[in-house]
C-alpha cells in the first residue's frame, strides 16, 4: 500500500487497514490503538484527511485485485442464485400412495399416509388414480453444484420437520436487473400517485445475451 507510506504515523496506517475490514471508523481506530474513549472523534479526523481516503481506496483497489473482484463478477455470482435450480435442494415427488400396492380400499384410513418413497404410483390404483401422492424430497447438501451451494444457506430441524434455508431468488434478480442499469427510479409529481416510475434501459434479450457473455468468461 504505497499510498500509506504517506501517512504521518504507525497509528493511521493501521487504521486505514482495519477500516476496511467493516468500514467501521470508530471500530477500526479502536483496533489500530487509539483511544476507546475519543474513538468517533479520531474516526472522523481521520476519514476527512486526504491522505487517509487515498490510503483507503488504494488498499480497497489492491484487495479487488489479489481476490480478483471485480463487477462483474459480482454480478455474475448474483446471476447463478437467480437462475439457479432449486429443485436441487428439495424437491415435491408424486409416490406410490398407501393403496397403490397391496393395501386394500377396506383397509384403515391412516394407510392413505403409508406413502411409499421407493415406487412410482401405480396407474391402476383406485385411490389416486395414479397420480400417487406428494413427498418432499431433500438433496444430499455435501453433493451440491457451486450453483446449489450459492443458494443453500443450511437447514434447521423444527417441530414441523427439515427446514431448508436458501437465499431470496428475488431479491437476486433485482440486485443483477439494477446492477445493469434496466432500473431508473424517478419520481414525477404527475405520475400515479406521486410513486415512481419505472423504466427499462435493458431489454431482456440484451440482458441474457451479457450473462452468456460473462459465463463464457468465468
Amino acid at each position: 500500500m504505497s499510498q500509506s507510506k504517506k501517512l504521518t504515523s504507525k497509528l493511521m496506517q493501521l487504521f486505514v487497514l482495519e477500516y476496511i475490514k467493516d468500514f467501521n471508523g470508530a471500530a477500526a481506530a479502536v483496533r489500530a490503538g487509539y483511544s476507546a474513549n475519543a474513538a468517533n472523534k479520531k474516526a472522523y479526523e481521520l476519514l476527512k484527511d486526504e491522505r487517509i481516503n487515498q490510503a483507503i481506496d488504494e488498499a480497497i483497489s489492491e484487495r479487488k485485485e489479489r481476490l480478483r473482484i471485480d463487477a462483474d463478477n459480482v454480478l455474475y455470482k448474483w446471476w447463478q442464485i437467480a437462475t439457479a435450480d432449486y429443485n436441487e435442494l428439495m424437491s415435491v415427488v408424486r409416490v406410490a400412495c398407501g393403496f397403490c400396492y397391496g393395501a386394500s380400499v377396506t383397509d384403515d384410513d391412516e394407510q392413505d399416509q403409508a406413502i411409499n418413497v421407493t415406487q412410482e404410483p401405480d396407474p391402476e390404483c383406485p385411490i389416486c388414480k395414479g397420480k400417487g401422492s406428494p413427498h418432499v424430497h431433500i438433496e444430499d447438501t455435501t453433493k451440491l453444484s457451486p450453483e446449489g451451494r450459492l443458494i443453500y444457506q443450511g437447514a434447521k430441524q423444527t417441530k414441523y420437520g427439515v427446514e431448508v434455508m436458501t437465499v431470496d431468488r428475488m431479491k437476486a434478480l433485482d440486485n443483477v436487473a439494477r446492477h445493469l442499469g434496466m432500473f431508473k427510479d424517478k419520481v414525477e409529481h404527475t405520475g400515479a400517485d406521486g410513486g415512481p416510475i419505472v423504466t427499462a434501459n435493458l431489454t431482456p434479450d440484451q440482458v441474457i445475451e451479457r450473462m452468456k457473455e460473462l459465463d463464457d468468461e468465468y
